[in-house]
């Protein structure tokens, strides 16, 4: 297949910007970028995919999100206890709807990977399913676990755990390359992080990488001391919150080659450098720069919407994520973007940030799989999910009433 003609932005650390373009696909992977007309004087039997002009680039990796509680969108949950009592009113059918929904929008903002941070207490031992269930019929990247919660009893942390491993085990043994399984730990204490690091990383063995939800609340002089307990064998991990993090910890885990993600653009998380972005339990969309922002700060989002989290989840899919270049995964989004002033490389920047991200993605591919064409989902039926969502969010509303 051919993706022609278009504007390829590369993504990657030094992202280029090629006008008059064309992305040939074999199979999953991007095989050729080349001029458009080359491509189609030398591949003349090759099926077309009009881009119509628009602007091809890299799918956006969300790093942390909570996809089971789309269905909380208008009950206003703020505090801890309110989200737990979400969490464990969740049946199995609400997890499907929610994490369906959730997908949905993200395809609609061109999130084509997420990192799911899963709990639902009521049904532990079916709830991963159901998520990788979603994910692999919307056609997504996701990976996932069962969260271990410090409030957590020894046993139920163990149960949490076990089930984490369990299924990224079969997730292993299916060889579905869009989907994988990881552990994960939520923390409110260092003592709790100790705790949780030292249980999670021996169930690992080293196999599986981990997601680190910090929940903490820490005074300014609260220090990390343990970094033991992050061997350099096990794979590269995934600290959200990155923003509350002690700054022995930020340390440590750069050293180790983690990587560190944080939601939104408060001016807390833009302190802490080297960020990819998550989305926590907000909207599935990567977030907006406000007005023209400095050139170090543009560079900054782009790094952290395109960089720093294709890093991480190419190292957990083993493969080259976040950037269109021969041989990396044809994960790529259409977006409806033409500028009326120079596009390039020198330019690029700032269209990412005053134009590029808000406009509107029509095309989306997922390892070479056309999940959205021309504005139109066709892995799923876009109506039929979010009437499932409304009518699951209002059984799921009244039992936490």
């Amino acid at each position: 297949m051919i993706i022609a003609p278009c504007t390829v932005v590369t993504g990657g650390p030094e992202p280029k910007v090629y006008e008059g373009a064309g992305v040939r696909i074999a199979g999953s992977h991007i095989a050729q970028i080349a001029g458009a007309g080359d491509l189609a004087r030398a591949y003349p039997d090759d099926t077309w995919w009009p881009a119509r002009d628009r602007v091809v680039m890299p799918g956006f990796v969300n790093t942390h999100a909570h996809l089971a509680r789309h269905l909380a969108r208008g009950l206003g949950l703020r505090t801890p206890a309110e989200w737990r009592a979400y969490d464990r009113a969740l049946s199995v059918d609400d997890v499907t709807c929610a994490v369906s929904a959730a997908l949905v929008e993200g395809l609609r903002h061109g999130v084509t990977t997420v990192v799911d941070f899963h709990r639902s207490g009521a049904c532990l031992d079916l709830s991963l399913s159901e998520v990788m269930g979603a994910a692999d019929k919307v056609g997504v990247r996701v990976a996932t676990c069962y969260g271990a919660a410090e409030d957590d009893t020894p046993l139920e942390r163990r149960a949490a755990i076990d089930e984490s491993v369990g299924f990224a085990k079969e997730l292993a043994r299916s060889r579905k390359g869009c989907l994988r399984g990881m552990l994960g730990v939520q923390a409110t204490t260092l003592h709790g992080i100790e705790t949780l690091l030292a249980e999670a990383m021996e169930a690992a063995g080293g196999r599986y990488a981990l997601h680190v939800d910090l929940a903490l609340d820490l005074t300014p002089a609260a220090t990390w001391t343990r970094a033991d307990l992050l061997p350099a064998d096990a794979m590269p991990a995934l600290w959200a919150h990155a923003e509350r993090a002690p700054r022995g910890l930020l340390g440590a885990v750069r050293e180790r080659g983690d990587s560190l993600s944080a939601s939104g653009t408060s001016a807390a998380a833009a302190m802490v450098r080297d960020l990819a972005w998550g989305s926590d339990d907000g909207a599935n969309s990567p977030p907006l720069l406000d007005g023209a922002p400095a050139p170090n700060l543009a560079e900054a989002h782009y790094r952290r919407l395109f960089v720093h989290g294709a890093r991480w989840a190419a190292d957990h899919f083993g493969e080259e994520l976040g950037v269109l270049a021969p041989g990396a995964p044809a994960d790529l989004i259409l977006v409806d973007y033409r500028p009326a002033t120079e596009f390039s490389n020198r330019t690029f920047l700032q269209h990412l940030s005053t134009g590029l991200l808000r406009s509107r993605v029509s095309g989306v591919m997922v390892a070479g799989s056309v999940v959205m064409d021309n504005g139109v989902l066709v892995t799923v039926d876009e109506r039929e999910v979010a009437a499932r969502g409304r009518e699951s969010a209002a059984r799921l509303w009244k039992r936490i009433a």
